[in-house]
């Protein structure tokens, strides 16, 4: 698969039954080569489940959390920070996403508190940007995407990857053309290089109504590195198929 992640975030769903039927049902459909690929962000009450599950069956599949909190000096009822998700065995953590910016009014102040959490831990970042249809209609999609990336700046780029995902998109069953992604891909690798102060390709992954109809084609544009995966990941059949499918064409 060329290194290409694919990133199933289940949101606030699944039970503890539904992830060990998940990750069962994951192992049988994918061969343990394209396993390490993966990367399973169920809800965090579910991540040492999900853990152990992978453990005991001696899978590659990687796990990740869908959130973390910063390390802050006052206390925070109901806080997970970097340490603990160490500690649960996450590899990963999704940071940034469209839906905690907007509904928690993360800005890049807080956002920034939760990549230094992470990276003192030695936890990979999947950092989610976006512009919103408001954004985009006014021509500021370009604009917003700097202003989100700029507080990567100076952080250490073998910790960090991106997630692209157009917020108008998201939840709505449209997607951008494949050539708006290739595009939207390589302004954001340009800033990224200029930000980070390197000339290495960052990974970026497209997030954003991916479907099995979709993936693939997407997943084949060369400015792609991963794919985010929401609605069609909750189901382990439907996310293998996605998985195999790209793993086909390489």
């Amino acid at each position: 698969m060329n290194n290409l992640k694919i990133i199933a975030n289940w949101k606030m769903n699944g039970s503890k039954e539904e992830v060990e039927s998940w990750i069962n049902n994951f192992s049988n459909y994918v061969e343990s080569k394209d396993q390490s690929q993966c990367i399973l962000c169920p809800p965090s009450c579910y991540l040492n489940s999900a853990k152990e599950i992978i453990a005991n069956n001696n899978l590659t599949l990687n796990l990740g959390s869908q959130d973390l909190d910063s390390d802050q000096d006052y206390p925070s009822t109901g806080g997970i920070n970097g340490k603990m998700l160490k500690d649960l065995g996450c590899d990963y953590v999704l940071i940034g996403h469209s839906e905690r910016r907007i509904h928690f009014k993360e800005d890049e102040n807080i956002l920034s508190m939760k990549l230094s959490s992470a990276i003192q831990n030695n936890i990979k970042v999947i950092y989610c940007v976006g512009e919103t249809q408001e954004e985009r209609d006014k021509g500021l999609a370009i604009e917003t995407l700097k202003k989100q990336l700029r507080v990567l700046k100076d952080l250490p780029f073998n910790l960090i990857s991106i997630a692209y995902e157009p917020v108008w998109s998201i939840g709505k069953g449209v997607t951008p053309s494949l050539n708006s992604i290739d595009d939207m891909h390589q302004i954001i690798q340009d800033e990224l290089k200029s930000n980070l102060n390197t000339e290495e390709n960052i990974k970026i992954s497209y997030g954003g109504s991916v479907t099995k109809d979709n993936a693939v084609s997407i997943a084949l544009l060369n400015s792609v590195d991963g794919l985010l995966i929401g609605g069609a990941s909750l189901n382990a059949e439907s996310f293998s198929e996605i998985v195999n499918n790209i793993t086909r064409q390489n």
